[in-house]
């Protein structure tokens, strides 16, 4: 919030962070990027696609409760479930997709999904996200 003239308050962060895309996977880290965003949705009224990127579309029906759950009473999100065929495509390149195929203003992801490797800061997932996207991502630990 910053002053402006006459005193009164300008919300300029709710012209930038419109529309945000919430990648999910399930993980915790996901699920702290989504919480982010529904602060930014009831702070600012930013609107909320939640994107859950899988090669088979099985777990989407638990990712979907799990956000529902999440968002419940707080903010109102849209939630998209792609799959996707591993030997042509892959998870960051879907996400990538998704945010040229849409008008989003912002990527909120959480910056390691569900890989085993715990040595990792930042999953490869997160960086190419980060790396390529048009918009502004924020990468939640």
């Amino acid at each position: 919030m910053s002053e402006q003239g006459g005193g009164e308050p300008s919300y300029t962060v709710s012209f930038w962070l419109k529309e945000l895309l919430v990648p999910v996977d399930g993980s915790g880290s996901s699920m702290k990027a989504l919480d982010l965003a529904i602060d930014f949705a009831m702070r600012y009224g930013s609107r909320i696609t939640v994107l859950f990127v899988c090669p088979d579309a099985s777990r989407a029906e638990s990712v979907r409760k799990q956000v529902e759950e999440k968002a419940s009473g707080r903010a109102e999100v849209t939630f998209k479930a792609v799959s996707y065929d591993p030997s042509t495509s892959s998870v960051a390149n879907e996400i990538l997709k998704a945010i040229a195929e849409g008008s989003y203003d912002a990527v909120i992801m959480g910056a390691r999904g569900t890989s085993i490797n715990g040595d990792i800061n930042v999953g490869s997932v997160a960086m190419a996200v980060a790396a390529h996207a048009p918009v502004t991502v924020i990468l939640v630990r």
